[in-house]
């Protein structure tokens, strides 16, 4: 099964109509995962004394913690969190709208674009590294850092499956953007040059280039990254 998906705006189910998918001219992605807090993690515990149970309850609570700090953000920032995946956290911008009912609803091909998506989820992607900073590692007492990958692009949405049914995005954006994220810096934000196009100038004279990235399937693409300042940090 694949329908289009429509999420009341305070509810936590999915209502389908019958339509095949959803295509959306343009969205602004972000994969957030703590895989360098959560692998740091595993790290560290290899060499400790305690049983696989108390380690694996550590990753569970620490997780937890991350991403009830993201979650308690979404509304604040206008994003979309659409899945974790294991230690990745993934939000996208200018995927929903407002309907005639005052309902949310996913945007397909002949919603208006929204001007902001791509400053939506950067802002957004910022409040990340700073939450994860306000929770520290259980096995060193260091504040968690991690990783964040941006790219901007079409998207096609559904709900898939007919036990415990998901909605889901599928299409080469959804994989730029985790390339963005492996290829990324701790404490950073890495994004594609499809992204930063999107934002305003004041904010791109902040960016560094990084040169260019080989991704695979794509060749030499040019990336740029944001590094927060000390006070950003805080």
């Amino acid at each position: 099964m694949m329908k289009h998906c429509y999420l009341p705006a305070s509810a936590t189910y999915l209502h389908a109509s019958a339509s095949a998918s959803t295509q959306h001219s343009k969205i602004s992605s972000v994969i957030l995962p703590c895989s360098v807090a959560h692998r740091r993690l595993q790290h560290d515990c290899l060499s400790c004394d305690k049983p696989p149970a108390v380690r694996l309850v550590q990753t569970m609570t620490l997780l937890n913690e991350l991403y009830s700090r993201y979650d308690a953000l979404l509304d604040e920032y206008g994003v979309y969190k659409v899945e974790t995946i294991g230690d990745c956290y993934f939000v996208a911008g200018g995927l929903m709208r407002e309907d005639e009912d005052g309902m949310t609803a996913v945007c397909d091909r002949s919603s208006k674009e929204d001007p902001l998506h791509a400053e939506r989820v950067l802002a957004f992607a910022k409040a990340m590294l700073v939450a994860a900073r306000q929770v520290v590692m259980p096995t060193n007492g260091q504040p968690v850092e991690i990783r964040v990958g941006l790219h901007t692009g079409p998207v096609v949405s559904g709900v898939v499956g007919t036990r415990m049914p998901r909605f889901c995005l599928f299409g080469d954006t959804v994989n730029t953007a985790s390339r963005m994220e492996s290829t990324g810096v701790p404490g950073a934000i890495h994004a594609s040059a499809a992204t930063f196009r999107r934002l305003p100038r004041t904010e791109q004279a902040k960016w560094k280039p990084t040169g260019g990235i080989q991704v695979k399937g794509k060749g030499l693409m040019q990336t740029y990254l944001w590094m927060p300042s000390a006070a950003e940090s805080n």
